[in-house]
């Protein structure tokens, strides 16, 4: 694998489950390393092999544990834990943060299902990803098809974009209002200037243009979760409520 194509995709898997577990242990107050030690030694999801749980557990506190900042990874893993938020809403927050994490990820949605969704296209040519992959990342077309395969898998349970035989079949998707929200909030907690908050590519990686954003953006002010207002190039866009406070606020 070239040392510059960061990607998980050759071992992706429906990990939700597994992630709402790593959180509890966050909650609990276990560290990074505490978790994954934990992982490895005690094996919680049955995998009979030591390198693997080493890769997964490194895999997994890499982007879900120390992909957050402490105060960001309270709030997530609060998230992924509360049994009054929809499961559609954390895998949509999971692939987003997949998106963020993983450059293969990232390349496909940013660079292939994103301007094809919204060009009004009904479908993408399995082959025509392939060869961009191989282009992009340097993978032979084998490893490169294996890894579209995985990454289908991840986008089908979403509604996104889902195999049809030579096709890759892209679907009306909306995502739900509390993960854009969610997103929102981590972006503030960036310290993102709003102009670069409606640029930014973390809402592509939900499918949003910036008309889509706009208007989720107008609801969620109507709502009194954010403040704001656009006039000309001047853009207002404030949280309304406190960081630590987003998963009861999307949790009613």
């Amino acid at each position: 694998m070239p040392s510059n194509s960061k990607t998980h995709l050759n071992r992706a898997f429906d990990h939700l489950d597994e992630v709402i577990y790593i959180m509890g242990e966050v909650i609990k107050g276990r560290n990074a390393e505490e978790i994954r030690k934990h992982l490895v030694e005690d094996d919680p999801f049955g995998s009979d092999s030591l390198d693997y749980r080493q890769t997964i557990a490194n895999w997994l506190i890499g982007d879900y544990v120390k992909g957050f900042s402490p105060e960001a990874l309270d709030v997530f893993a609060r998230l992924m834990t509360s049994d009054r938020i929809e499961t559609r809403t954390k895998r949509e927050l999971l692939f987003w943060k997949n998106c963020e994490r993983d450059s293969l990820v990232r390349a496909i949605t940013l660079e292939q299902v994103y301007p094809a969704y919204h060009r009004g296209e009904a479908f993408l040519m399995r082959e025509d990803v392939v060869g961009f992959i191989v282009k992009k990342m340097g993978f032979t077309e084998y490893m490169s098809d294996k890894r579209i395969k995985n990454y289908l898998s991840i986008t089908s349970k979403l509604g996104i974009a889902e195999a049809n035989g030579k096709n890759i079949d892209l679907r009306y998707f909306r995502p739900k209002r509390e993960s854009v929200t969610a997103v929102l909030y981590f972006l503030f907690n960036s310290k993102l200037s709003p102009s670069a908050l409606l640029r930014a590519d973390d809402f592509k990686y939900l499918l949003l243009d910036e008309r889509d954003l706009l208007s989720y953006l107008a609801d969620l002010d109507t709502s009194g979760l954010i403040e704001f207002a656009m006039a000309g190039n001047v853009v207002r866009l404030e949280p309304k409520i406190a960081f630590e406070v987003l998963p009861d606020a999307l949790a009613r």
